[in-house]
């Protein structure tokens, strides 16, 4: 199951400086967040959903505290999701049209990326972590996520190849990360956007290490 939505590139947009990114409240924290709107204050980084499912990305490829050499270290990031009114619902893009076809729910996980200057675009250069504890669904509620940056757990690159089947791209890309963050999305794929049907809620990153 491919994890991307062909032909949209935010990660490798936003890395290159493309793709609508714009900085968040405070420019010292590091955080930017792709195809979506920055507002308010708080923690490393807070930002309101939308509606529709704007929120693709949200990344940090300028604290070198939390890049380069990731081969084995934990990343783990806390938040907090808050003001989702009661009749509101998370949606995500493509949700119920046949170009998203699969059910599985809005959804929060880690990512990270490998695209050091003058590297070409390539499937392995993007590395999203599977399944819980390094994802949740998303609603109101404080959260951990955390795993370790190893080609044994699960992760899957671009075109959604496990990272068992491709240790050796998986090592290079841990070894030279330029970003990481959080990506959000639902049904097949895992960075096309998240929303709430009325526009309500706040993400707060509170802590993010690797």
């Amino acid at each position: 199951m491919k994890r991307f939505l062909v032909g949209l590139m935010v990660a490798a947009m936003a890395a290159i400086g493309f793709g609508g990114v714009s900085a968040l409240a405070d420019p010292s924290a590091n955080w930017q967040l792709a195809s979506g709107s920055a507002q308010g204050s708080g923690g490393l980084a807070t930002f309101d959903f939308s509606a529709p499912d704007k929120t693709r990305l949200l990344f940090n490829g300028k604290d070198s505290s939390l890049l380069g050499n990731l081969a084995a270290a934990t990343m783990t990031a806390t938040f907090t999701v808050s003001g989702v009114s009661d009749a509101a619902m998370f949606t995500y893009g493509g949700q119920g049209t046949t170009s998203n076809p699969c059910v599985s729910p809005a959804a929060v996980r880690l990512y990270f990326e490998s695209i050091p200057p003058g590297t070409k675009f390539a499937f392995t250069n993007f590395w999203w972590a599977d399944v819980s504890p390094a994802s949740a669904v998303l609603a109101n509620g404080d959260f951990t996520l955390t795993v370790k940056v190893d080609a044994t757990q699960l992760w899957s690159d671009w075109n959604g190849k496990p990272s068992s089947a491709n240790v050796d791209a998986f090592n290079a890309a841990a070894s030279n990360v330029t970003a990481v963050g959080l990506s959000f999305g639902g049904g097949c794929f895992f960075e096309n956007g998240v929303g709430t049907t009325d526009g309500s809620g706040t993400l707060t990153l509170n802590t993010f290490a690797s």
